[in-house]
């Protein structure tokens, strides 16, 4: 079987946020109002309690007590530590009528599902069906494709077809979870057959559902309306 690697298609993500606080440019960014950890006025991704009580001048309690009060939505990293995607912030300060940076609307997007899957018959259908107000719904039927929409999303639900060809859905679903800015993407494996074998293979993954192929597309639309509904939680990544 050719290696695959997802990095030989990555766009960017190699950069770091900082949130130390030590360089005079993050000083400067901090006093004239923007947010803490931004670099070349590209936001970062997921925020930290303490970068949004920055913003919003309040302090890092304010906010995770937003959080608890279903307020703001937000993941949470293994050691426990709130993280807020970049949509729901924008989102969370237009309802409550903090600024909203120009950089911050440029960088958010919606919901975003990726369906994985190497029938072009499917993916014209399937597609349509998952699409809803508000969402987005990208398809991709190589792993080239699948590797370069990865990157450039950052998708929150992965539909991913068990077998593709030069590689597999076990070795895509592991990659994702090796990546940091991917660790919290919620996966749908899909497949004609799903055992126990194949499920065992996959215990350590995370795998959200399994749905056996041909779907039933108002109940995979359901799933997937009920992951983007739910927290995600990040499975790797530093604090």
């Amino acid at each position: 079987m050719e290696e695959f690697s997802i990095y030989e298609y990555k766009f960017d993500l190699s950069r770091k946020v900082n949130e130390t606080g030590s360089s005079e440019n993050y000083q400067a960014r901090v006093e004239k109002g923007h947010i803490m950890g931004m670099k070349q006025g590209i936001p970062p991704k997921r925020f930290t309690t303490g970068q949004i009580a920055g913003h919003c001048h309040v302090t890092p309690e304010t906010v995770a007590n937003w959080i608890k009060a279903g307020r703001l939505k937000a993941s949470t990293t293994p050691g426990g530590h709130y993280r807020v995607n970049i949509d729901e912030l924008v989102r969370f300060c237009q309802s409550h009528g903090f600024e909203v940076p120009v950089e911050w609307e440029t960088f958010a997007s919606p919901p975003t599902v990726l369906v994985i899957d190497d029938d072009p018959d499917l993916l014209r259908a399937l597609i349509p069906n998952l699409e809803a107000p508000g969402r987005r719904v990208v398809g991709a039927d190589d792993v080239a494709h699948a590797g370069m929409l990865l990157m450039k999303y950052r998708p929150d639900v992965v539909i991913l077809d068990l077998h593709l060809p030069g590689t597999d859905g076990i070795r895509i679903a592991s990659i994702l979870r090796k990546e940091v800015q991917l660790s919290g993407t919620r996966i749908i494996v899909l497949s004609g057959y799903i055992d126990e074998v194949v499920q065992e293979a996959m215990k350590d993954l995370d795998v959200a559902h399994y749905v056996n192929k041909p779907p039933d597309f108002d109940d995979l639309s359901r799933l997937v309306e009920n992951l983007l509904n739910t927290p995600r939680k990040m499975t790797t990544g530093s604090e």
